[in-house]
């Protein structure tokens, strides 16, 4: 037994992972590649590699991402495949993460121009299992991707992951019907961390549905109700030819990468602060987010993110109806 454990070295893993995707006829990429998406090498937590089944050459072309409940309205749901395929027609790819609801509203509406998915699950695993025909689809008009290996179940905690690769590929990323506590919201803080435009779709204040975008418009997200609204915003820094590289809202210079600097420092303090507090507050007996919530000094979606990052690192539990609560040490 020892000596089967010793010979699943790293390097054999990566090679049998590599002949399994040409087997399948997938192909893996690897950040040090021309064809990685450039979008990506800028995040903090860079994935190493990559899994993708279909045009790869999406991935360095102009996007947006949708976002949006799982338990989208038949409203929602149409104005999001109208508005995915407007922006498609005026050549933007679209990102979203093959869930029910608002993903796969915009994923049909931008399979003829560019549809890219990203999965929380092996290349190989289709979730939901109901997108199987959309999920082909994307892979013979657009393109799948994953950074979990082949045969990567899907896990609650791989979905921040997930997100995370969302909003790092996108220019910016588009909310419909985002609940107050949503994985939407997390992929919007991330866009913001990363600095990408966010724009939310408003909704009637007393459904759950639209609770996070017009919380998120109040706190500085691009109101639009229609495509046009999106390519009005973003054509005048589109045409901007004179802004950096990396540097998505044209800002450059020493000074601004000192500030840049400080503002993360100081954001780094404010999170070990936040995540200090919130762990005096947990106990083992589950809590609503909604009451966490009511005792930290922080934005929701900070928050949200911190209870993700908690755990996925294994230091709480996530229950079915979405309490949280120490993890137990056995």
């Amino acid at each position: 037994m020892a000596s089967e454990i010793e010979n699943v070295t790293p390097q054999k893993q990566a090679e049998e992972e590599f002949l399994e995707h040409e087997k399948r006829g997938f192909t893996l990429l690897a950040a040090y590649e021309a064809a990685f998406p450039e979008m990506l090498r800028d995040l903090r937590d860079c994935p190493m590699l990559l899994s993708a089944a279909g045009d790869i050459s999406l991935l360095n072309k102009p996007s947006l991402a949708f976002v949006g409940a799982r338990n989208a309205s038949l409203l929602g749901k149409m104005f999001t495949t109208k508005m995915a395929q407007s922006l498609g027609q005026k050549g933007w790819v679209i990102i979203s993460g093959l869930a029910r609801g608002i993903d796969t509203a915009a994923h049909i509406g931008s399979l003829e121009t560019g549809s890219l998915a990203v999965l929380a699950c092996g290349l190989d695993v289709i979730y939901p299992p109901e997108n199987a025909a959309l999920y082909k689809n994307i892979i013979a008009n657009g393109l799948v991707l994953s950074e979990m290996p082949l045969g990567t179940s899907v896990e609650p905690s791989l979905f921040p992951r997930r997100n995370r690769i969302i909003a790092g590929l996108a220019r910016g990323v588009v909310l419909v019907e985002a609940a107050q506590q949503s994985g939407s919201l997390i992929t919007a803080h991330y866009a913001v961390q990363e600095g990408k435009d966010v724009f939310a779709v408003p909704g009637f204040p007393s459904d759950p549905r639209s609770q996070g975008c017009n919380a998120l418009i109040k706190q500085g997200a691009v109101l639009v109700e229609s495509a046009d609204d999106v390519l009005a915003f973003l054509s005048p820094l589109e045409s901007t030819s004179e802004i950096p590289k990396g540097d998505p809202k044209g800002m450059g210079g020493a000074a601004d990468k000192a500030n840049a600097l400080r503002e993360e420092i100081l954001e780094t303090e404010r999170k070990d602060s936040l995540k200090d507090s919130l762990l005096r507050e947990l106990s083992l007996t589950p809590v609503s987010v909604e009451t966490l919530f009511q005792t930290q000094n922080c934005s929701l979606p900070h928050l949200l993110q911190l209870i993700c990052e908690l755990e996925m690192s294994g230091v709480i539990s996530r229950f079915p109806n979405g309490d949280i609560a120490l993890q137990a040490k056995l």
